[in-house]
This record gives structure tokens, sequence and C-alpha cells, in this order.
């Protein structure tokens, strides 16, 4: 029988694989997986059983699938990560590293530190990536770390090059290795001023917004009302400033969701970081880590991308399951463009459908008072 994970094989993941086994002797050795496809751990430890394998989750639901894959076949070389953010121990070290390089260079400038930092001397790094999302420049960035590739191969408009871990390529490396969010243990770091409060917002590459606070989000900050004390859930929480804002201006009580992992350990971050006790960051598939909580208020700012397509699953399981979640008189209030016609799903749900504000671009939309199923 196929599971889930294998029918996500790609020509990404073929190729990984294909580079990463050239060698007999990787098949006995430790590999360290970056921002890989759940399918290439399940088929390392099938391809080669005397390898030990750490997977390192970019999402809680891959890591969800792989942990339950792993369970279910009894896989003991498999060893799962779930969080992105945390430091390489120094006396750590791998024979093999592979990257899926992202689309978000400086994303993948700090996994490349990150296996600078891992692979063993003499060990291989293998990056693949797809040719429409930048991997040539990535390949050119390990370059700089590793020395030129030993191998090139190419696969149904995807790259994949593979270095061996010799010495530094060069005396001078590049000054991006100490930029701040690349370089290990950093943050990149902001000051938001927002509805009369500072906040201090740090951020990683490749979560949400970055660096900034988009405008979506702004706008919904700017017409955001709390009651005090009132419990405040936000879906698709990024760094976390929705919830420090709503912390700021009453709120008993905030929980923080996503399932980029990343996103998670950062609104953490960003939690300790501005002084909030009052509230938690949990990786979510929208309400799956808070089921039996109940709000009065529902937030979000939700994705309606998955790479570069249109996907309208998360906010119609936002919308669907959200009278589940909301006390007697809770509401739910989200920001989305202007052209995605979310309000005709709140309807569907709730009998009070509000446009709380509007530009060109956003619409602030609330829902209250679900319909009787």
């Amino acid at each position: 029988m196929t599971s889930d994970i294998d029918a996500e094989w790609s020509p990404a993941t073929d190729l990984l694989l294909t580079a990463a086994l050239a060698d007999d002797a990787a098949r006995e050795i430790r590999w360290l997986l970056l921002g890989c496809a759940p399918a290439l751990a399940t088929a390392l430890a099938e391809a080669a059983p005397n390898a030990q394998v750490r997977w390192v989750a970019a999402d809680v639901r891959e890591f969800t699938a792989l942990e339950h894959a792993v369970d279910a076949r009894g896989t003991q070389t498999i060893e799962l990560r779930d969080d992105p953010v945390q430091p390489m121990s120094a006396a750590e070290s791998f024979e093999v590293v592979a990257i899926h390089a992202p689309a978000d260079r400086a994303l993948a400038r700090r996994w490349l530190v990150t296996a600078h930092l891992a692979l063993a001397l003499g060990g291989t790094l293998s990056v693949v990536g797809a040719n429409a999302a930048g991997i040539r420049s990535v390949i050119a960035d390990a370059t700089r770390l590793f020395g030129a590739p030993t191998m090139v191969d190419y696969r149904r408009h995807h790259r994949v090059a593979r270095w061996t871990r010799v010495l530094d390529a060069e005396e001078n490396p590049p000054d991006w290795l100490a930029h701040p969010g690349i370089a290990p243990g950093t943050w990149r770091h902001m000051v938001a001023a927002v509805r009369g409060t500072e906040l201090r917002l740090d951020s990683l590459p490749g979560t949400f917004a970055a660096g900034r606070l988009d405008t979506g989000t702004a706008l919904l900050l700017e017409h955001l009302a709390v009651g005090h004390g009132e419990r405040v859930l936000d879906v698709g929480c990024g760094a976390g400033v929705v919830g420090l804002v709503a912390a700021r201006l009453g709120a008993g009580w905030i929980d923080l969701v996503d399932v980029d992992l990343a996103a998670v350990a950062t609104a953490r971050h960003n939690l300790a970081l501005n002084e909030v006790a009052n509230g938690r960051a949990l990786p979510s598939d929208t309400y799956e880590a808070v089921h039996g909580e109940r709000y009065d208020l529902i937030l979000s700012n939700p994705p309606f991308h998955r790479g570069k397509r249109v996907d309208h699953d998360m906010p119609e399981r936002l919308i669907a399951g959200a009278p589940a979640m909301l006390v007697p008189g809770g509401r739910v209030r989200i920001v989305a463009n202007a052209f995605l016609r979310h309000d005709a799903l709140m309807r569907r749900v709730f009998a009070r459908v509000e446009v709380v504000a509007a530009t060109r671009q956003y619409h602030v939309l609330e829902a209250t008072r679900p319909r009787e199923k």
C-alpha cells in the first residue's frame, strides 16, 4: 500500500536520493536532511537501513505524517526534529547533508551555513531545487563555501549539485555568512509602532513578511478591538505580531498557531522578547492543537498560496471550523485580499458578516452568530 508520504515523490526527491547514494559508503553513515520531503527520509531508511537519518521538519503537517509513518513501519533509523531554528551543536557532525533549496535565497543561505558547520571533513553536500525557484543562485552560494561541485545533474526542470567537504573554498568567506537571520543563533531585528505601542519583532528568512509589517496585517491591527480579559486565537500567526497587539490591547489569554515550525519558534521568541506571559505559540494545522479550547475572538490573515497556486483550503477550514471554537457571542475577524470572496464563505457559516474596513487591496471581515446546522 502506498502512503501519503510515498505519494509525494517528486523530481527533486528523486534527484537528491540518486546523488546522495552515489557513494556506497553513504549507506552506513549519518545524514542531515534540510527542507527535504518526508518521502526522502523514508526512502533512505529503506535503501540504506544502516544509515542514521536526521530529518528537520519545516511544516507540522509533514512532521505529523512522517511521525505516523515511522511508527507504523517501526523504523528505528530516522530521527525527527520539529524545531528548524535550534542551532546545531558544535559537537554534531554528519557525513551527508541534503538540502532541498527553498525559493527564499536568504533561507537557502541559512541552511548552507548549517551544512557548512555540520558537514564532516570528507563528507558530501547535495543541493536540489527547481530552475524556476532560483537553484542556480543557491548553487553559486554553495560554491562560495564548498568550492566547485563534483557533480551536477538535471531532471524535469530541476537540478542537483554535489560537493565534497575539503577545506573552505576561500580565505575570505562571503559577507552574508554573518548577516542577521543567516548566522546561527541570530535574528533579524525590527521595532514596529502599532496602536500607540512599540513592539520588538524578530524574524527569520522564509517566514511570512520577515523583517516587515505587511499591509494586510497592518489594516487588521488598525481596526482591531479586543475586550478586556478576552481569550484570543491567532491562526497563521507568523512572527506573532497580531497576538502581541491583542495582548497589549487587554486580552486575557492569546494562543498563536501556525503550520510553519519556524514561524512558531519565532512567535515564541517574540512573546518572551516582549515579556508577554499570558500566551503561547503552538504548531497546529488550523485548530488541531487547540481542540477543546474556546475563544471570544479568532483572528487571521490566512494564507491563500501554496507554492505559486491559489489554495483556498486553509481559509475554508478556518471559517468552517470557527463556530466550534467560539464562546457564545464570539466572533471571527480576518483580513484578506479584496479579490478573495471570503465573505461568501463566511455567510455560509455565519448569519452576520460585516466589512469592518476596506482598501483597494484588502478588506477586513467580521463574522458572528453561527448558523444552526
